[in-house]
């Protein structure tokens, strides 16, 4: 399917009219020989009963880091660190069905640092695993192809990091003309 924009608010995820924003995490323990990365076993759609990177919703007001360090917490109970940005992935969801929904993401991947044992949350079982292991998953179809593929593509392939930058301004959301626009910080969060 060439384009999702033709299917009814109806048959959208959440009735989706535009893409929803999501943080998603590649965190790493280098704390072993070898680095593990943080997967969790998804409990609720969308795919669940998958393996996954840890990640969630991009609240109203948080930067990304704050985000995506939230979401390790939430969902694993591990103290992490922001990295980087790795990448930026929209990810559209195309039913097999038509009594099915389409969903489309924009995912923003970022790099975190983290150890310890992940204790399990309400999102699901939470583990370490190493490269290998997660292609053993991929083969076994056990984790979401996407993320795997983003952990190939951010990880494996590549050591490049993509520049990220937090910008807050303040300015009148209500067209008020003679209001002045304040760029308060605009500030690259990596080298």
């Amino acid at each position: 399917m060439d384009t999702l924009s033709d299917i009814p608010p109806e048959q959208r995820w959440h009735k989706q009219r535009f893409p929803a924003p999501a943080a998603v995490a590649i965190t790493i323990d280098r704390s072993n020989l070898l680095p593990r990365y943080l997967l969790i076993k998804r409990l609720k759609s969308p795919y669940a009963g998958s393996w996954a990177l840890v990640g969630g919703k991009w609240e109203f007001g948080e930067t990304l880091a704050a985000a995506i360090v939230r979401e390790v917490k939430e969902e694993a109970d591990l103290d992490a660190t922001f990295v980087a940005m790795r990448g930026l992935v929209s990810e559209r969801v195309i039913p097999q069905r038509d009594d099915q929904k389409a969903a489309h993401f924009i995912l923003f991947v970022c790099e975190l640092t983290a150890s310890g044992k992940p204790q399990e949350q309400d999102e699901g079982l939470v583990a370490w695993f190493t490269l290998k292991e997660i292609h053993a998953l991929h083969t076994a179809k056990a984790i979401i192809p996407s993320d795997y593929q983003m952990i190939r593509s951010f990880v494996m392939e590549t050591a490049d990091t993509t520049p990220y930058y937090e910008a807050e301004m303040r300015a009148p959301l209500d067209n008020a003309a003679s209001s002045s626009i304040d760029l308060l910080r605009f500030e690259r969060m990596h080298p």
